[in-house]
């Protein structure tokens, strides 16, 4: 019994560790701009984010921006063809990285007339 509690107490421990940070957002003709915001304490080991979307119309710029507001990192997609029509898109964008200042890191998310999904994680390793 005291072996059962030991290592509960452990992995209790170590889950407390790590900080995750998910969700989905549907867009159905939809204009928005959205912030995710995720703290990032000294000492943190690493922060690892994936950013999944699929559109099937409109236009959408994920960003990446560090406490100081600098761009880390993004990218954009759109779905309109030449013609005029649609074909749909897929993005991705994923990576861990040790984070050399602390504070508050933001997902920017803009769409504009956009109907699909974003799904995203981000954990954070603390000390």
């Amino acid at each position: 019994m005291k072996k059962l509690l030991f290592i509960l107490l452990i992995v209790g421990a170590a889950q407390a560790k790590a900080q995750v940070i998910k969700g989905s957002i549907d867009l159905k003709d939809s204009t928005i701009n959205r912030t995710i915001p995720f703290e990032v304490a000294a000492g943190t080991k690493s922060v690892k984010y994936s950013v999944k979307v699929y559109l099937s119309v409109g236009e959408l710029t994920v960003t990446l921006t560090d406490p100081n507001g600098k761009k880390a990192t993004g990218f954009t997609l759109g779905t309109k063809r030449e013609d005029g029509g649609n074909d749909p898109s897929k993005g991705e964008l994923g990576d861990s990285f040790i984070p050399k200042i602390p504070g508050t890191f933001k997902f920017n998310i803009r769409a504009e007339d956009a109907t699909g999904r974003i799904s995203y994680q981000v954990e954070v390793i603390k000390p």
